[in-house]
C-alpha cells in the first residue's frame, strides 16, 4: 500500500477532522493510502493549482488558520514555478 505522510499539526488535524486538502507536487492517482499514525485513507485527486486562488473553496479544510499561512507553506515544499496538485484526504472507517 503506498504512503502519504503529514507534518505532525496536519496528521493531527487529520485525525481529528477525517479529511484534509493537501497539495502536493507530483500527480498521484485515486488511491488507498496508509498515514502513519493514522491508517487507512482514501485519497482523491481535485484539480491542478494554478494560483493561490484556486484553493479559496479548500482553505477551511487544510488545517492551516488561513489561506496565506496554507500557500505560504506550500512554497516551502513546492517551488513557486513547480506543478501543484490538490488532493482530499479522507480517514476510512474501519
Amino acid at each position: 500500500m503506498k504512503k502519504m505522510a503529514f507534518l505532525p499539526q496536519l496528521a493531527a488535524y487529520l485525525e481529528k477532522h477525517r479529511r484534509i486538502y493537501t497539495v502536493r507536487r507530483y500527480p498521484m492517482a485515486r488511491a488507498v493510502v496508509e498515514v502513519v499514525g493514522i491508517g487507512r485513507c482514501l485519497r482523491v485527486p481535485l484539480i491542478t493549482v494554478k494560483s493561490k486562488e484556486d484553493l479559496l473553496p479548500y482553505a477551511d479544510n487544510s488545517g492551516f488558520l488561513t489561506l496565506d499561512a496554507w500557500w505560504s507553506k506550500i512554497l516551502a515544499f513546492v517551488p513557486s514555478d513547480g506543478s501543484k496538485y490538490l488532493y482530499k484526504v479522507e480517514v476510512l472507517n474501519e
